[in-house]
């Protein structure tokens, strides 16, 4: 409160979303507005960095409206009514993990995966879906994704042990009340509580602790030699920030409300330009 206005909004800023967990996309987004209000700014550098985000947003739109197309001509909506019609919170995710024009393929891959995954019944659900979402995420990565990345990604290190571990966790804080009025099977929030014959409150305060513990094994194994490009690396770390982003305000897939500020932020407002 008593710094000036806009160092105070990067304060603010970082205290809701460390940068480090928080999404590329959004997080330039919001340093746009940031940098506008420092004294210092340079004009072209400015002008070129709205003009490069409005350009991105436009190629975004564009996948969006065909994997709209291809969703509704599926009609799985009506054939499976169970089916949640999310397309554009899908791209969210899909869109987090690599935003970058040439890997347009990838990202729509990537999003009709997680579609048809999330219609194989309740078990499929229930399973976190890590390691099929980046083996999807590689298609159209022709320069860094081949067979030994591929392996490596079988072989199930730590770093992808760690997002799986996180997007299992922070579903089960989350969502794990609803799925027991569905009488899902119990979540890793009961099982915890069972276990260790502790309250709600209590287990998941410990589950967020292992969350916290998980984030270090992927910092480790982002900043030591590993057999997977390091660009590889950054694309998980950004499935994850993704799974950080969408479970901050609940389960963002369900209800997702969570999103609508970000979904408006990243493909519906323009970056305003000088006149």
């Amino acid at each position: 409160m008593q710094s000036n206005p806009r160092l105070g909004d990067h304060i603010r800023n970082a205290l809701v979303r460390p940068f480090h967990k928080g999404l590329p996309t959004i997080e330039a987004r919001k340093y746009i507005s940031f940098y506008e209000e420092d004294e210092s700014w340079n004009d072209t550098l400015l002008k070129f960095a709205k003009i490069d985000f409005n350009r991105v947003q436009l190629i975004h739109r564009q996948e969006l409206s065909i994997l709209s197309r291809w969703w509704n001509d599926l009609n799985f909506a009506e054939e499976f009514p169970y089916a949640r019609d999310r397309i554009v919170e899908v791209y969210v995710w899909a869109n987090g993990i690599h935003f970058e024009p040439q890997y347009a393929f990838s990202r729509m891959m990537v999003m009709k995966y997680i579609k048809i995954i999330s219609l194989v019944v309740r078990n499929g659900l229930a399973t976190c879906t890590y390691g099929v979402i980046m083996a999807a995420s590689f298609l159209g990565m022709d320069e860094v994704a081949g067979g030994e990345e591929y392996e490596w990604l079988k072989s199930n290190p730590k770093i992808i042990k760690a997002g799986k571990m996180i997007g299992r966790l922070r579903n089960d804080v989350v969502g794990h009340e609803d799925e027991q009025k569905r009488g899902d099977c119990a979540s890793g929030v009961e099982c915890y509580m069972k276990q260790n014959d502790v309250s709600e409150k209590k287990a998941i305060e410990e589950i967020q602790k292992m969350d916290v513990n998980v984030w270090k094994d992927i910092n480790e194994d982002c900043m030591r030699p590993t057999n997977a490009p390091m660009l590889l690396l950054q694309h998980f770390v950004n499935l994850v920030r993704v799974t950080d982003v969408v479970y901050a305000n609940g389960e963002a897939y369900t209800i997702p409300l969570g999103l609508k500020d970000y979904v408006a932020l990243l493909y519906i407002e323009q970056v305003p330009l000088y006149e």
